[in-house]
């Protein structure tokens, strides 16, 4: 019997079906579908990250599947490309140099780790990050004050670069005092953080081998946010590139994706404790937080953005201020919900209280007598019988 009664209470239902297997879990974190390098974080704190709708997660992870996957070195390509790379993990030396003209900071590349870690990087490419930087990123106020001038690429050779002091009448603000040691400091401070190739949000990626159908497959898993930039990639397939991050799933590819992928990963969660739970309940989940246009946590925040009513706010969390914060602007409420009826005492609309009988009701009938069994009383004759 697939068909839910009308009046069933499936809010109460499909909330203990989950919470339920909720209590058997440990608080742990295991490896990453068969990645040893790899946690992420599962059981009741990845339960309550879901359920609250956190914008920060613990350990965001993006699945990216490959449009070549059955090649090693591609995959090592795709990953050089997404993976954040920053200057001081590329070169050999950053040195500073008094000379008696100018102050500058030489950084000599490292060729070799450049071409095994399948990298599209020269001094040219090195230059331009430290002169424009990475998307979405705040550069310090060192870099800030560099000009063109300042950064040249010594003649004739990829892989050394010097980085010039700005003359006092060039700098900014911030440091026009400054002494030019406190500058060459702050230089060499700030130049190994200069992100060179990859995604700023990604904090590292792992190429993950399967075996499917009896040849070797190749994905990546990603450390970090940033789904959109991660799918816009070269050699990235965009259609089957997921995140665990339900936020980001719904800035990203919408409202519908999100409820979908809550549903999934409760789901997923749940498997790996051997814990099954019926799709229905999932969905009906992932209803109630997604059924406004946005992806809403079970908290306070989120359900006074759900629901109207008054007194069921008040029955959740922060009593008194709903209540004053009701009273002050005026509002009404209808006493429709489990929580309000509980509240004022009325029948639950649920089961056998969600209909109200109605009877038609007519004005009463007045039966009178025929004149003929009067006649016969009043005379001292007897009744005739009726019937």
């Amino acid at each position: 019997k697939a068909y839910v009664e009308p009046g069933e209470a499936i809010g109460a239902t499909g909330a203990q079906s989950i919470s339920e297997p909720g209590t058997q879990m440990t608080l742990k974190t295991f490896h990453f579908a068969g990645v040893s390098s790899m946690n992420v974080t599962l059981g009741v704190p990845r339960l309550k990250e879901i359920i609250n709708a956190s914008k920060v997660i613990s350990t965001p992870i993006i699945t990216a599947t490959l449009v070549q996957d059955d090649n090693k070195v591609g995959a090592r390509v795709v990953k050089a490309g997404i993976e954040k790379t920053t200057l001081g993990e590329i070169s050999e030396y950053i040195k500073e140099v008094y000379a008696p003209g100018k102050c500058y900071v030489t950084v000599q590349l490292d060729m070799n780790a450049i071409e095994q870690l399948k990298l599209s990087i020269d001094a040219f490419t090195v230059r331009t990050s430290i002169l424009r930087g990475a998307r979405g990123q705040t550069r310090p106020a060192v870099l800030r004050g560099l000009k063109d001038q300042h950064v040249k690429v010594k003649k004739g050779s990829k892989s050394k670069l010097r980085i010039y002091v700005p003359e006092r009448s060039e700098r900014g603000n911030a440091s026009a005092t400054a002494p030019v040691y406190f500058v060459m400091q702050a230089l060499k401070v700030a130049l190994p953080l200069v992100i060179v190739q990859g995604i700023a949000t990604v904090n590292r990626a792992v190429i993950n081998e399967e075996d499917k159908d009896g040849r070797a497959s190749y994905h990546l898993l990603v450390e970090g946010c940033g789904l959109s930039a991660v799918m816009g990639s070269n050699g990235v397939d965009g259609h089957h590139t997921t995140t665990n991050h339900i936020i980001e799933v719904e800035q990203t590819l919408g409202v519908e994706a999100a409820r979908i992928k809550i549903s999934s990963e409760i789901s997923y969660i749940m498997g790996a404790y051997g814990i099954g739970i019926d799709s229905r309940h999932l969905l009906l989940l992932s209803d109630v937080m997604t059924f406004k246009g946005e992806v809403l946590g079970i908290t306070r925040f989120g359900v006074s953005k759900m629901r109207e009513s008054v007194l069921m706010l008040a029955s959740f969390e922060k009593t008194t201020d709903h209540l004053f914060d009701a009273a002050v602007h005026g509002r009404s409420d209808a006493i429709v919900g489990v929580s309000e009826c509980i509240i004022m005492g009325i029948p639950i609309p649920l089961g056998t209280g969600l209909f109200k009988l109605l009877k038609r009701a007519t004005a009463p009938v007045k039966r009178t007598a025929p004149k003929s069994a009067l006649k016969g009383l009043l005379l001292g004759g007897v009744a005739p019988s009726f019937g």
